[in-house]
């Protein structure tokens, strides 16, 4: 928020005498660079490193309130992705997830996990944005304790929406923003 006020400060002092037309391409380019760049950038060397290595210990608190730990798949291949319903970039991402989730439900040796990383207060928007949106082809986890998920944190995040593929011997094969790069990488693998 303080960066987002520093920006709007010197557009302010920058565009003083200058007409109306130069301030709305600075508010404009601002705009792009404090709210649309965060969510599409590169993912951290730490969550890159991750790949070829074990995947962190975490547990995940399904909706139900069950808790499983992420070892316990083992023998499963396993799709992650963190999003949030106040990310503006997570409305597009859980879509295509559930889009990818239909297509290998059919393939038992494949779970899908979305894992919210909302606040406990959004709690009823996340079932009501799951039952409207018809998202029922993943397992979805919420912990209710936003950006400081578990499982969040142990994967390094830092942006949303964040895919994670894990195979079945445990080992973290893929990290990286969005849905597509996920998408392509499991069509690869399977085939599809």
């Amino acid at each position: 928020m303080r960066t987002l006020f520093l920006v709007f400060h010197a557009i302010g002092v920058t565009a003083r005498g200058y007409d109306t037309t130069f301030r709305a391409y600075a508010l404009a380019t601002a705009l792009l660079l404090c709210v649309v760049l965060p969510g599409c950038a590169s993912l951290s060397d730490q969550a890159r490193s991750l790949i070829g290595r074990q995947a962190p210990q975490s547990r995940l608190m399904l909706l139900s309130g069950e808790h499983i730990a992420l070892s316990s798949r083992a023998g499963r291949n396993v799709a992650l992705l963190f999003w949030a319903t106040w990310c503006p970039h997570s409305r597009s991402g859980i879509q295509e997830f559930e889009a990818l989730a239909r297509v290998y439900k059919d393939r038992p040796e494949v779970e899908f996990y979305a894992i919210s990383v909302d606040k406990n207060e959004a709690y009823e928007e996340l079932q009501n944005r799951i039952r409207l949106q018809g998202l029922e082809s993943m397992t979805h986890v919420f912990s209710g304790n936003d950006v400081q998920d578990e499982a969040f944190l142990a994967f390094y995040g830092e942006r949303l929406p964040y895919a994670v593929f894990i195979d079945d011997k445990g080992v973290v094969r893929f990290t990286d923003l969005g849905v597509s790069g996920l998408k392509a990488f499991l069509a690869e693998r399977y085939g599809s």
